[in-house]
């Protein structure tokens, strides 16, 4: 059975358990590969990223977003501090079309073309040993997500979190708190980050599926 026929199976039901005048809980599952992932993902919408770039420097940026982020429509720098908590919100307006993700003080915008939105997922990858990226604390609309997305260098360096059951086409906020920590030497590039997409799912074929955006994440 498709990933999206299961979940909407699961949400219909969790929802005939409710009584009246309660909301709905967020489903969450992971994914382990981004293999794994491509298998019920259609399109990525639009997404954010933090990444631990070269800590502020001139030569390329820690925050971005947009349609992919090999390519992001807008960006900034960030000088991140090893284990320090830092909140962040990400945000779509149905209205204008309009995201903005804020964290650390800075905040991106960008205009979506697309509307039709069904999950988000929450990314986070560390590949050196001695890194850790944690993804957490987080809310959709108020409603908490019981869930979080870790990944750390000494482990399989990869967690994809996903998130289902709101209404994300009527305008959303997500609120939560990201953590980057390292000992020694801090990595640099995307060796450490962590990404939220918000996306269609959907079947296709292998020849269908598009590595593209996927690549741009080990740039």
């Amino acid at each position: 059975m498709r990933l999206a026929n299961v979940l909407l199976a699961v949400s219909m039901i969790a929802c005939l358990l409710l009584p009246l005048g309660v909301s709905a809980q967020l489903t969450t599952m992971h994914f382990a590969t981004d293999a794994e992932l491509l298998e019920y993902l259609s399109d990525t919408m639009f997404v954010s990223e933090g990444r631990i770039g070269d800590r502020g420097g001139a030569a390329t940026f820690e925050l971005d977003l947009g349609a992919d982020t090999g390519a992001p429509a807008t960006q900034a720098q960030y000088d991140w501090i090893s284990a320090q908590l830092e909140p962040f919100t990400l945000s779509y307006d149905n209205m204008t079309q309009l995201v903005t993700f804020s964290l650390g003080g800075e905040t991106l915008y960008y205009t979506t073309p697309y509307f039709d939105f069904e999950v988000i997922f929450v990314r986070t990858r560390a590949v050196n040993i001695d890194t850790w990226v944690d993804v957490y604390d987080m809310t959709l609309d108020g409603l908490p997500v019981m869930d979080s997305s870790n990944a750390a260098g000494s482990g399989s360096g990869l967690d994809i979190l996903l998130i289902y059951g709101a209404n994300l086409n009527d305008g959303f906020t997500l609120n939560g708190t990201a953590v980057l920590t390292w000992i020694g030497t801090p990595p640099t590039q995307s060796r450490l980050a962590f990404q939220i997409k918000v996306a269609k799912l959907g079947k296709t074929s292998t020849e269908e599926k598009s590595w593209g955006a996927i690549k741009s994440l080990y740039r």
